[in-house]
């Protein structure tokens, strides 16, 4: 099913970009390799994705899903935050618009 795919595309991305953040930080080149792989787990799911969805579909899927997961990491992970409470209603938005997406239909 292409939700999963687009799930687990969506978790190496932000593996990858996690561990890129880490190695900006502490120059440790096991982060660098780990944000490596988790990019080339990224290119596997979208292929993956792409063979069962249009290219639409999972875009805003993917986009939608990094937003709000990408924001958790930051948050709980890496300890970052905003600096407006209204930054987390753009987050927000983006739960709205991966609802409306994924249940308006799954075109190809």
């Amino acid at each position: 099913m292409s939700i999963v795919n687009v799930a687990l595309m969506t978790i190496s991305e932000i593996w990858g970009n996690a561990n890129f953040k880490l190695f900006t930080t502490n120059g440790n080149h096991h982060h660098l390799y780990a944000g490596i792989l988790g990019y080339v787990g990224v290119l596997i799911f979208l292929i993956k994705c792409l063979q069962t969805g249009s290219l639409l579909w999972v875009s805003a899927m993917w986009e939608g899903m990094i937003v709000v997961l990408g924001s958790l990491v930051a948050v709980f992970v890496l300890g970052e935050n905003f600096d407006s409470p209204i930054q987390w209603v753009g987050v927000g938005l983006g739960i709205v618009s991966m609802l409306m997406v994924h249940l308006g239909g799954h075109s190809r």
